[in-house]
């Protein structure tokens, strides 16, 4: 993810280090205890279950300690069945460890945006587990300046800092000069825990992101950036790892990799979880005249489906998109409804119109930014043809140039290489047809 076509293979420091020492330990986060999706009670004990799954992972593992960067929970004022819940697994995990001999594994938290106290409480729930003895919460201080909290676990220093909001871009350099402050010449292996969305890795622009160039200020003193927040997985550049949300919180997350990290000596391996599954239906309504023909349309749709492989009754999402040609209220949405219950069983349906022609629409949902890129710049690459036979090539040097740009790199260092890569692709076609072929000439400032 992120590598270019132009740069030789870089080493990477990560793995050297995790090779070196004796590493074990899981990283997940954004569990968001206590939500009742769809208004189903079910949904609220799939997310019990999700969590204890991955506690039991770390037991069964042997781990060294736990990470949870933030949101363990939906609301800020959890009801008591939501505490019971973490509050029963976290036990669990001490109860299990004392049965087998050895010492409570380490459960180190940090909250996230959903966790933290409303002013007039102080205290957060998570401080309640942890005066318990249930979890190590780790919590910055900013009375009389930024104070780092940590814990040292082995070969391990592990620093946490909660939810910052708009104060996280302002902060990132002074954290990096307490770490480096607090280390000075140790050499433990370093973890920071933090609650922030990385610029680029969501469908879309959102206050807030912290572009990667300033969390470069972080990379001499950090081996390991654990994040939370958003719930889309994504790794960058071999020390920044974002798992996701283990479970599917909404059906924009339809199709993506749902789990969390395990770092071992090996480097750092995405673990999936098995969980309810989600399945999503489109179908393109500006052609349908009657409610009765969009009913044999769904039928059809639907018999062509595969089963779902499951124990678990899915979710299913029918998405009716296009322009609708009778009113809305004359949609069959039971009919609908009971011929998706006829094939998948489902635990529950919703049925949504969206009223757009956009052909792109219906086949990003789940889809990260980059993805949705990678997908409309092959499609726009096919559809020119001068270059179908590179697609691959042009698509991954037009998103290498965007990301170097974001980094401030010099203009004349993106075209040199973009023009380099332009050369191979001419080179090769020169092999394999005579004549000239037309030259793309990069010039300084040149928007192609």
């Amino acid at each position: 993810m992120g590598c270019c076509c132009f740069s030789p293979i870089r080493f990477n420091i990560f793995f050297l280090l995790c090779s070196s020492m004796d590493l074990n330990f899981i990283h997940g986060s954004d569990f968001h205890l206590g939500y009742v999706q769809y208004n189903l009670h079910e949904r609220f004990l799939d997310l019990a279950h999700t969590f204890k799954a991955f506690i039991e992972y770390g037991l069964e593992h042997d781990v060294d300690f736990i990470l949870i960067a933030g949101d363990l929970f939906e609301k800020r004022n959890i009801n008591a069945p939501t505490y019971l819940q973490a509050y029963r697994v976290l036990s669990w995990l001490q109860g299990e460890c004392k049965s087998r001999g050895r010492e409570p594994i380490p459960v180190i938290v940090i909250e996230g945006n959903h966790d933290l106290a409303y002013h007039r409480d102080r205290n957060s729930w998570l401080q309640i587990l942890d005066s318990q003895g249930l979890l190590r919460l780790l919590k910055s201080s900013h009375i009389d300046g930024l104070r780092l909290d940590y814990v040292d676990v082995g070969e391990c220093r592990i620093f946490g800092v909660e939810y910052l909001g708009a104060f996280t871009l302002q902060s990132i350099p002074l954290i990096g000069e307490k770490i480096d402050k607090i280390n000075n010449d140790s050499d433990r292996f370093t973890i920071l825990m933090m609650h922030f969305g990385m610029e680029g890795r969501a469908r879309s622009e959102i206050a807030g992101e912290i572009p990667y160039n300033t969390l470069l200020q972080l990379r001499e003193c950090v081996d390991y950036l654990a994040l939370g927040h958003y719930h889309t997985r994504y790794e960058y550049d071999g020390w920044v790892y974002n798992g996701g949300s283990p479970e599917t919180l909404s059906l924009n997350e339809y199709g993506i990799e749902k789990g969390f990290y395990h770092v071992t000596g090996e480097g750092a391996r995405f673990v999936e979880l098995t969980t309810r599954p989600f399945k999503h239906l489109s179908c393109q309504i500006s052609s349908i005249k009657t409610p009765h023909e969009l009913s044999l349309l769904l039928r059809s749709m639907v018999e062509s489906e595969a089963p779902i492989n499951s124990k678990l009754s899915p979710i299913v999402e029918l998405t009716l998109w296009g322009n609708l040609n009778f009113p809305k209220k004359d949609i069959p949405t039971s009919d609908l409804k009971k011929i998706i219950a006829d094939r998948f069983n489902p635990l529950h349906t919703d049925v949504h119109v969206k009223y757009s022609s956009d052909p792109y629409l219906p086949n990003i949902r789940g889809m990260s930014r980059e993805a949705i890129e990678t997908k409309i710049l092959t499609e726009q690459v096919l559809q020119d043809g001068r270059y179908r036979s590179h697609v691959k090539q042009v698509v991954r040097d037009v998103l290498w140039a965007k990301k170097l740009a974001l980094q401030r790199a010099g203009e004349d260092e993106i075209i040199r290489r973009l023009k380099e890569s332009f050369e191979e692709m001419e080179a090769e076609d020169k092999g394999h047809k005579n004549g000239e072929i037309e030259k793309l000439s990069f010039v300084k400032g040149d928007p192609g």
